[in-house]
């Protein structure tokens, strides 16, 4: 007995199935290109050096120090975020006395901006925060100030190094005048132990090293002159 001959169209069915199956395969992948914003495995931007969301030069050769964030803390403002506000009863009990300062001013970095006292989250633009609750110049304990890594802000400090001058203008009318003792690069971003009172006067300056909210702090500690 012979065999069955395939009835007429049997291949060109078969091909035009193939073909709808391989348009439909198509179809999946551009999908998924499309949705993935142009290109499976694209990655976000890096930033560029000098800009607003600049990286720390401390940082380019490794990993940045990355802490879960907590719920309770509010969203940062890009370029800083300062440490939680301490506990009730922590501040320093002499925060009240010396003289409030209204500039800081850095010359071989470039630094000159007025001081504002601040909320210990947010930054503000084109100035300097005092840490609410640290000390002022004067009454011999910790003066936090901080400020947005950008440039025409605290950008300049990433290149602080020890014996930098630092001058602030008090409300007074006279100057207080500091020496960089320590530069800290790479500070958790909740280490609460540099916004504490000091037993001794010192001032201490933060910004940040990176856009994410969890990176490290740069601060600079410095002692004021005799």
């Amino acid at each position: 007995m012979t065999a069955q001959e395939p009835r007429p169209g049997w291949r060109d069915s078969r091909r035009g199935a193939i073909f709808v199956t391989a348009i439909a395969g198509v179809a999946i992948v551009v999908g998924l290109v499309i949705a993935t914003g142009g290109g499976l495995g694209t990655t976000a931007p890096t930033p560029t050096p000098g800009d607003a969301q600049a990286v720390s030069p401390a940082f380019t050769d490794l990993p940045l120090v990355a802490v879960p964030p907590t719920p309770a803390v509010p969203a940062p403002t890009i370029g800083v975020t300062v440490a939680p506000t301490p506990a009730s009863g922590s501040a320093s009990p002499s925060a009240s006395a010396g003289v409030l300062a209204n500039r800081i001013r850095i010359e071989r970095l470039g630094i000159d901006l007025k001081i504002i006292e601040g909320d210990g989250i947010d930054a503000p633009i084109n100035k300097a925060a005092h840490y609410p609750g640290s000390a002022w110049p004067g009454a011999g304990s910790n003066t936090y100030i901080y400020g947005h890594a950008r440039k025409g802000m605290f950008l300049p400090l990433w290149k602080a190094r020890e014996g930098d001058v630092v001058e602030l203008d008090l409300v007074d009318g006279t100057t207080r005048t500091y020496v960089v003792d320590q530069v800290l690069p790479k500070v958790p971003w909740d280490a609460m132990k540099y916004v504490r009172p000091t037993a001794t006067e010192q001032l201490t300056l933060q910004t940040s090293t990176s856009y994410h909210p969890t990176s490290p702090r740069f601060i600079v500690i410095a002692l004021p002159v005799p």
